[in-house]
């Protein structure tokens, strides 16, 4: 998934050194308003808070985002809210020049906890792996050895029956920067072995940012914005947004799969969200739920050929959720429809983890409310696009959701305070969203804008530590200890 650091800016830069005399910022809305880079690394401690924190909560709320260090250089942030509710920001380098045979990627696009570790991500290259308590880098991250595509999604998986991670990479054949059509699907199960590796071919190297996993099957959303080894060897984007081309599926099962197993589904052209869930029918089918977009949302890799738009006319795009119905049995290549259309005019939902691979009911999402008002004088341009609230949506009218259920617990969310130029964290019921947050936590600085964050139960944090320590039965997390194999053969030539 690009950033608002991937949007093309002139700077001064040749084969990836910087040979120019800029020693400021452009002026662009990159680097503006709530965009001027953060350039934070410090703990704050009893941070002011409104309201009442549930007494059940007990754990970190991680956050990423993609933050810029002077002079125009890039950085990884994570940031989270640790147990007595502080904040600590923590950076470290990331991303490195794609000459010469060194990886590149920022790994800013999500954080999730893995084995006792804190996996930084961003689907162009591999995995970081962070400490959860200092936050410190440790450094690439490949599985102990056992993974060794060049790019790894930033929406792994995670079975909450089998202990299971699920992850894939796409452009994955060579160094995950050449148009490979390559897609590799891996499971690592519970106790970190590798039980899975499955390899395709998708119709064109495109963008597959997110996957849904339901008990035996895989979906990857293949979306049209499309690498051209000829437009990168011109100097061009990496991406070019393809008007023409349908959106698609890849279908995979989710044990041994092999490359002639994957089924390709095709729908009219459009450009896809994230994925809220996936689960079987008494049928066998897959339901699978994500938002959609009738346009390209990365309005900065425009058609080939084609002058970008702005802003302005990405955020006129609706975002609908939809949920399609597929038949694993169905003829590759065949033409399908969404079952079920749902203006919510939301993004970036989540579900209730305990349900992942489940029939669920409920889901929330960032939502776009435009009958709320907007202080544009004071706030800027939205650049995040403008979600000004959350929504709560249940697909049918069940009851039973009682303590211990589906839908119980909190949603912890990160406020972006545009006017003030900081941020808030809010905690609000997750059955009751209308009753506003339950506790406020402010923060008196800004993150630049992001995507995702996760919380985790420190009690799942402190058992890992454990496990994790000199002598625990675990050990230490190892960092990789040999070049990928795309590096290794740059090496021999």
């Amino acid at each position: 998934m690009a950033h608002i650091i991937d949007i093309p800016v002139d700077y001064p830069y040749t084969n990836g050194r910087k040979t120019g005399d800029q020693v400021k910022y452009p002026q662009t809305p990159v680097f503006q308003t709530f965009n001027l880079p953060c350039r934070l690394e410090g703990d704050i401690f009893d941070l002011e808070v409104d309201g009442t924190i549930p007494s059940e909560i007990n754990g970190t709320f991680f956050r990423i985002q993609p933050d810029h260090r002077f002079p125009l250089s890039s950085k990884r942030i994570s940031t989270s809210v640790a147990t007595a509710m502080s904040p600590r920001s923590e950076s470290r380098m990331a991303m490195q020049t794609s000459n010469n045979g060194v990886i590149r990627t920022v790994a800013n696009t999500n954080i999730t906890f893995w084995r006792g570790m804190l996996l930084a991500t961003k689907e162009d290259g591999p995995p970081y792996a962070m400490d959860p308590v200092t936050l410190e880098t440790i450094g690439r991250y490949d599985f102990e050895g056992q993974v060794q595509s060049p790019t790894f999604t930033a929406h792994p998986k995670f079975d909450p029956e089998t202990g299971e991670m699920i992850c894939f990479g796409y452009e994955a054949g060579g160094d995950g920067n050449d148009g490979s059509c390559d897609v590799v699907v891996y499971t690592i199960n519970a106790d970190g072995r590798k039980t899975e590796e499955a390899w395709y071919k998708s119709p064109f190297c495109g963008m597959i940012h997110d996957c849904g996993i339901s008990k035996n099957y895989i979906v990857l959303p293949l979306t049209p914005l499309k690498c051209s080894v000829d437009r990168l060897k011109k100097g061009g984007n990496h991406w070019a947004w393809d008007p023409e081309e349908s959106q698609w599926y890849g279908v995979v099962p989710r044990r041994g799969g092999k490359p002639e197993n994957i089924k390709w589904f095709r729908a009219e052209n459009a450009f896809h969200g994230h994925v809220a869930g996936c689960y079987e029918n008494e049928q066998g089918h897959i339901v699978f739920d994500l938002t959609i977009a009738d346009g390209n949302v990365f309005f900065f890799f425009p058609p080939e050929g084609q002058e970008s738009t702005n802003l302005g006319v990405r955020n006129r795009l609706e975002s609908v959720t939809h949920r399609w119905v597929f038949d694993p049995k169905q003829e590759s290549g065949s033409w399908v429809r969404p079952e079920v259309l749902w203006n919510t005019s939301g993004e970036f939902s989540r579900i209730d983890d305990r349900y992942v691979t489940k029939k669920y009911n409920h889901f929330w999402q960032a939502k776009i409310d435009p009958t709320r008002d907007y202080d544009a004088a004071k706030c800027g341009s939205p650049a995040g696009g403008l979600f000004n609230c959350l929504g709560h949506y249940r697909w049918d009218d069940r009851s039973e959701d009682v303590l211990g259920k589906e839908g119980e617990g909190w949603i912890i969310a990160l406020v972006n305070r545009l006017d003030m130029l900081r941020n808030d964290v809010e905690i609000i019921d997750a059955g009751n969203l209308a009753g506003g947050p339950l506790a406020t936590i402010h923060l008196p600085f800004k993150l630049r804008l992001g995507l995702h964050g996760n919380f985790i139960d420190h009690r799942d944090i402190e058992e890992w530590e454990k496990r994790r320590a000199p002598g625990g039965d675990v050990g230490p997390i190892q960092a990789a200890k040999r070049p990928l194999n795309w590096q290794l053969s740059y090496l021999k030539d």
